[in-house]
């Protein structure tokens, strides 16, 4: 924990010391915080009692996306804060004695960007820049994706996830170079990815990414709680709005090489939020979600019966693809 102690405290040093000198050079304009919040519900249930035959079954399904940004922009700098976390839950009625109870979990992401710039140019196009990206899951998950154990066809659960379990955090201390208001590049040559696993049972498993240590048998002989990566890391961003504001487009592609190890396996993380205003506050979104790190370790559909987790699947670094919808409220406060 003293490594995530000290990458937090470098990160607020940083912006301390250019926020001190933004205030003395910035006196002739004002500087104001911007808070936003927003929640996109994805809520749906159906009851049916002594149904007839083909009608279905019961369903319930709660959740959806919620985030709280906090934007500060002055004369010569910006900081850039958001606080998102996506989260579903579903639960079907029983067809079978056999059929597991409770909610099943099919979104989890809890996700912190911060981002500091302070121009060093007349133009206002280029920074000296800070990102920090830190990112876990709220709730905890076992191997059936329920979120307590659950037997299936006779094999005991085991407990995969959990909140810190993994932890992932990315700082990035750099230069930005903004040509416009809609599009920026930020490079990083000393970034820092610091993936930690707060719980011995899950680090053990050689799943996400920790340092693992193991034979010729392949059996773990030993372990840590991180993985601690040095390289570079590039971060583009786009933001617009199209037809008379109705339709927003916030895009981000975030690409980091470990100088310590294979730097040609590039860690992708590529963010995609299209927004179409129906009215005054309320949107439908459509979020798409691509990520990829040769380190963390994805369950592949090895029988392609479409059954993740089945026997015969197996595990290994993969692309996870992510894609939904929702309708989602949004206020300036």
């Amino acid at each position: 924990m003293r490594i995530l102690t000290t990458l937090f405290a470098l990160f607020f040093v940083l912006s301390g010391s250019l926020q001190a000198q933004d205030a003395a050079t910035a006196a002739a304009k004002d500087t104001t915080w911007r808070f936003r919040g927003s929640l996109g519900f994805d809520l749906s249930g159906l009851g049916i009692i002594n149904p007839r035959v083909g009608a279905g079954t019961n369903r319930l399904t709660i959740g959806g996306l919620g985030t709280f940004s906090a934007d500060r922009i002055a004369q010569r700098s910006f900081w850039k804060n958001q606080l998102a976390l996506q989260l579903t839950l579903q639960q079907q009625g029983r067809t079978s004695p056999t059929q597991p109870q409770g909610f099943l979990k099919n979104l989890d992401v809890l996700r912190l960007t911060s981002t500091y710039g302070y121009t060093v140019s007349s133009n206002d196009k280029w920074f000296v820049s800070a990102d920090l990206l830190a990112q876990s899951q709220l709730l905890r998950t076992y191997q059936s994706n329920y979120l307590r154990p659950t037997e299936i066809d006779g094999k005991a659960d085991r407990l995969v996830a959990n909140f810190l379990s993994p932890l992932i955090i990315q700082f990035s201390p750099g230069i930005t170079f903004k040509p416009n208001q809609h599009l920026s590049f930020q490079y990083s040559p000393v970034a820092v990815r610091f993936i930690y696993v707060a719980d011995d049972s899950l680090a053990i498993l050689d799943i996400h990414g920790n340092e693992v240590k193991k034979d010729e048998q392949g059996n773990i002989i030993e372990y840590n709680n991180y993985f601690l990566g040095l390289g570079s890391e590039l971060v583009g961003r786009y933001t617009n709005k199209y037809f008379k504001d109705r339709l927003s487009v916030n895009s981000t592609l975030r690409l980091f090489s470990n100088y310590l190890n294979e730097p040609q396996n590039m860690v992708v993380l590529f963010t995609n939020n299209f927004s179409i205003q129906l009215f005054k506050g309320l949107s439908l979104d459509l979020l798409g979600e691509a990520f990829y790190d040769p380190n963390l370790k994805m369950i592949i559909d090895a029988n392609k019966n479409g059954i993740y987790g089945d026997e015969g699947d197996r595990l290994a670094p993969a692309t996870q693809l992510t894609g939904a919808f929702m309708l989602k409220y949004s206020v300036i406060f």
